[in-house]
């Protein structure tokens, strides 16, 4: 059996973690010490270590708790070892679909955020103050995370005229001619 040999704040320092996490996923039945004093002072062993790198890795793929609890769990009510490594093989590939899954999406992000940065590094510097001042929303306009961030996907500048030219915001001023006739409306 493994020597109760860290602490609790030995464990949040090797983990990452705080105290009060690793005292939330004892409540949430995930890690139990393997002793504790009549102070309250709790003992990890080495497993129990293993055990908490285990459980944030699987929390930074996004797991819930209950999928982490069954996961520990998995070897529970298994009759034979075939029995626990076919339900082993089955979580290990949904998981590493998942883990898949999400490298794509972080990978994507990367490369949006990654090319929106350069487009603008390379206009900081921008020559064309008539069309705009800073020239980032012509080259910008189509990338999602300016779609997202900036005002119908234009620079603040061209968005700033876009709030000052009258009738823009106001699609029946818009529809209407001069004097307020709609431009469609036949002439009298």
């Amino acid at each position: 059996m493994d020597t109760a040999e860290f602490s609790s704040g030995d464990l949040a320092r090797a983990t990452g973690n705080t105290v009060r996490t690793i005292r939330f996923y004892e409540e949430q039945g995930l890690l139990r010490p393997a002793e504790v004093s009549e102070g309250g002072h709790r003992r990890y062993t080495a497993q129990d270590l293993e055990k908490l790198r285990l459980i944030a890795d699987l929390r930074e793929l996004g797991l819930p708790l209950s999928e982490i609890r069954a996961v520990l769990d998995l070897r529970a009510g298994c009759a034979t070892a075939a029995e626990f490594a076919a339900r082993f093989e089955h979580v290990l590939v949904s998981h590493i679909e998942q883990a898949q899954r999400r490298l794509d999406r972080l990978r994507r992000v990367k490369r949006e955020l990654t090319e929106a940065l350069n487009a603008i590094q390379t206009r900081l510097t921008c020559q064309d103050t008539e069309r705009c001042p800073c020239a980032v929303g012509d080259s910008l306009g189509s990338m999602r995370i300016v779609k997202v961030l900036a005002r119908n996907g234009l620079c603040r500048h061209e968005a700033a005229e876009q709030e000052t030219t009258p009738g823009v915001d106001d699609p029946a001023a818009a529809a209407a001619g001069p004097a307020g006739r709609a431009k469609d409306a036949p002439e009298r």
